[in-house]
């Protein structure tokens, strides 16, 4: 029996359509200069590396000093658009919720992105948050999974998983978790309600 459903953040429930124009608005350069950066140092930032040591060069590659003000309003801006929901993402973690069944989050993701998602307005639909930054282990890595398992206090077998990555899928469903690759919203409902035996939301 599934006791914990637990998401990824990216493209699972959030796809922030800004997450590069609105960065590159605040620095005045093109959207494409600050998409071409944005990925690179991205594994040690969200390992839990500084923000400093990330954001710093990509200022410095835009020609622009990486003041203190400037990084920390990225790293703040980032985070923010990182924990936008779809509202259909959201429709379903609040079905899952309301099955009674306890969620989790795991993610990657900045240290910064764990203070903005234990404050943002979703937040009380999630019952546990496991950022990769805090917990010091990224996805895919396989330790990952029975890191969390352990602090849930459940069997793997009682965890129902989605991430859009296939490394990330196969890596759970290789420790135990019932793990589904997320494709969209519907296809992830239709999951959820077979594997947790509930019925679908009808509208």
């Amino acid at each position: 029996m599934i006791a914990f459903v637990a998401f990824d953040l990216g493209k699972v429930l959030a796809s922030p359509p800004d997450l590069f124009s609105a960065p590159a608005e605040f620095l005045g350069v093109l959207t494409y200069q600050y998409e071409e950066l944005y990925w690179t140092g991205r594994s040690a930032y969200d390992g839990g590396g500084s923000r400093v040591e990330y954001w710093g060069p990509l200022l410095s590659s835009l020609g622009l000093e990486p003041t203190a003000a400037r990084i920390t309003h990225l790293a703040s801006l980032d985070a923010e658009l990182w924990i936008q929901l779809r509202p259909s993402a959201e429709a379903m973690l609040t079905t899952v919720y309301s099955w009674g069944l306890r969620t989790a989050l795991v993610s990657n993701g900045p240290l910064a992105l764990g203070r903005a998602v234990r404050l943002a307005d979703w937040s009380a639909l999630i019952d546990r948050v496991f950022i990769s930054s805090e917990l010091r282990l990224s996805k895919p890595d396989p330790a990952v999974f029975p890191a969390v398992t352990a602090q849930l206090e459940v069997n793997p077998d009682q965890v129902a998983f989605i991430d859009d990555r296939i490394e990330c899928v196969d890596a759970a469903g290789a420790y135990g978790w019932l793990s589904h690759l997320w494709v969209d919203d519907a296809d992830s409902m239709t999951w959820l309600a077979e594997v947790c035996n509930q019925e679908l939301p009808t509208h």
